[in-house]
């Protein structure tokens, strides 16, 4: 419910304007980065202005496995404390 009142408040045209961001939870996505098959539109809406807001902000973006059949993946971005997971295996 945070998130959705700092997006109402501020948009998504800066988002560190909402940061902390948090854990946005498992996007299950195939191919994510270019916005398919997200699973919520406030989800989709903070991903598509993180692509294109990253460079411009400079921000890094740390990615890993959680082991599991190594096809559970997590990215975090520690400027906007944002996180999510891909299940690239389902």
């Amino acid at each position: 419910m945070e998130l959705y009142r700092k997006i109402g408040l501020f948009g998504l045209n800066d988002l560190n304007k909402i940061a902390p961001i948090g854990d946005l939870g498992y996007l299950n996505a195939i191919d994510f980065y270019k916005g398919d098959f997200l699973m919520s539109g406030m989800v989709s809406a903070i991903m598509k202005a993180f692509r294109e807001q990253k460079e411009k902000n400079g921000w890094t973006v740390e990615c890993g496995d959680t082991k599991w059949r190594c096809t559970d993946h997590w990215s975090f971005c520690p400027e906007l404390n944002l996180r999510w997971q891909v299940d690239s295996g389902d």
